[in-house]
This record gives C-alpha cells, sequence and structure tokens, in this order.
C-alpha cells in the first residue's frame, strides 16, 4: 500500500460524490473504516492537521445517510474517489450484463460457487482517480459484485486495464500460480476500537509493527481480519475480497479459477 495525502477538501469530496444511495452495502463501514485506520497509520504528519478519527466516525455517517462512498490507495501519494447509486444496483443474476456494458468490462462471474458462496446483488462503481496534490489523473468503473454463504461475504470486483503492483505490495503478498495467472493474496489485521484510551499497550505495539491497524469510533471493541485475492487477466484487473472469511489462498484461487 502506498500513502494517501487527503486534505479537508478532498476528503469532504471523497464523502459526498455524486452518492445517492441510502442504503450501504453489507460490510462497507468495515471497509472505509479499516481504509481510514490505514491513512491513519501512514500519515502522522497529515494526522498533525487533521484528526482522522473523527472522520472515520463522519465517513461512516455520510454512507449511511447520503450514499456510499469507498476512499482507496492507488499508489504511493495518490488516491482515488469512488460512489455507487442505488439506480445501478441488481439483485437478478441474469441483470449483470448491464452492469458489464456500463463499466466497459467482460465478467465471467458465477451465479453460485461449488463452495456454496451465492449471488446476492451487484452495482457500478464510478471512480475518479487523484495524484498527490489533489488532480485529477483519470477516472474508472468498477463492477462489484457481492456473494453470500450463510454468515460470511465475499464481494468479487472487476475493473478494465491490468493493475501495476508497487515493490511494498509484492512483498506483503503471497503469489500462487494457476493456469498461466499469478494470483496475489493477503491478509491483514483490524481493530475497531470506541476511543483511543481502549487500546491496550499489546495493541498499540501491533500497530507500531505494521501487524494491525486500529480505527476509532466502534461502538465495541471488534477484531477482524481482512483476506483479498488480486490478478491480472484478459486486460483487466479483479479481486475477491471479504472480512472474517477463514479461507485460504488455494480456496479463493478455485473461487477465481470457476471464473474463467
Amino acid at each position: 500500500m502506498g500513502g494517501c495525502k487527503l486534505n479537508e477538501e478532498q476528503l469532504r469530496a471523497a464523502l459526498h460524490a455524486a452518492a445517492d444511495s441510502c442504503d450501504p452495502p453489507a460490510g462497507l463501514k468495515q471497509q472505509i473504516d479499516a481504509q481510514l485506520a490505514w491513512q491513519e497509520k501512514k500519515e502522522e504528519r497529515f494526522m498533525k492537521k487533521m484528526n482522522m478519527k473523527k472522520v472515520a466516525v463522519a465517513a461512516v455517517m455520510a454512507c449511511a445517510l447520503t450514499g456510499t462512498v469507498c476512499v482507496a490507495a492507488v499508489k504511493m501519494s495518490a488516491y482515488s474517489t469512488g460512489y455507487s447509486s442505488a439506480a445501478d444496483e441488481i439483485d437478478d443474476f441474469s441483470d449483470l450484463s448491464k452492469l458489464a456494458k456500463k463499466a466497459d468490462v467482460t465478467i465471467h462471474a458465477k451465479e453460485v460457487f461449488d463452495n456454496g458462496f451465492a449471488f446476492e446483488s451487484a452495482n457500478v462503481i464510478n471512480g475518479q482517480d487523484y495524484d498527490e496534490d489533489g488532480n485529477e489523473t483519470g477516472s474508472h468503473k468498477d463492477v462489484t459484485i457481492s456473494y453470500k454463504n450463510g454468515e460470511k461475504n465475499v464481494n468479487y470486483n472487476v475493473r478494465k486495464g491490468e493493475r501495476a503492483y508497487t515493490d511494498e505490495e509484492l512483498a506483503r503478498r503471497q503469489p500462487v500460480e494457476a493456469d498461466g495467472i499469478t494470483y496475489y493474496f493477503n491478509q491483514d489485521n483490524y481493530l475497531f476500537l470506541p476511543g483511543e484510551d481502549d487500546a491496550t499497550e499489546e495493541d498499540k505495539a501491533a500497530e507500531a509493527a505494521g501487524t494491525l491497524y486500529i480505527s476509532l469510533g466502534s461502538s465495541e471493541r471488534e477484531e477482524q481480519v481482512s483476506t483479498h485475492l488480486t490478478w491480472n487477466a484478459d486486460g483487466q484487473q479483479h479481486s475477491l475480497f471479504g472480512f472474517d472469511l477463514d479461507m485460504s489462498a488455494e480456496e479463493l484461487v478455485q473461487m477465481a479459477q470457476q471464473m474463467k
């Protein structure tokens, strides 16, 4: 992961960028909290100017009240904003081709995987990319599909254009070769706390060591593991991800191979 440098104006734009859905998808709060926790850890100098702990809470409230907003790092010191619209959301698998056309991507998604994960919903994410100075550098559209198996959710994301990995990203990922494709697997530990005083000395030591990301503003202490599998294929970038999946790299690769 590279660092994100967002000033107050950029954060405000990220939180309100054309968001018109009032029903955030499952797990979005954790995704936003996790990303903001990462930003908080990486940008200590920026934290002197702006309290990202308060922004984490504001981001979750903005999603609940005004729409769905995702903030994600795309490269060193750059960032992107994205939003989805309720008008684009589908819950019928047969309508997936409509989203593929909007995002100009090819989707070989499964309705039901061999491991029991079944299609729940899908949407288009409209994204805008920025450099470290806040200048627009491009835009993109993703199709994100949510699968559910019991209480667990797996999300599949596809975007036109292959992803270039930094050395830092590669150092954190486990490569898995299968059928001529290199898949990259990684897991990150996240801790959600009500306030800073709730962090133990062990928590703080783990955060300092880079093995834990802490986010504040939750109602209670909650530990979660974020699991990701990413790969390039057919001129597109793909990812499978979720929280507390308890799935190995090989299990996620098996899911990915079913979408050829």
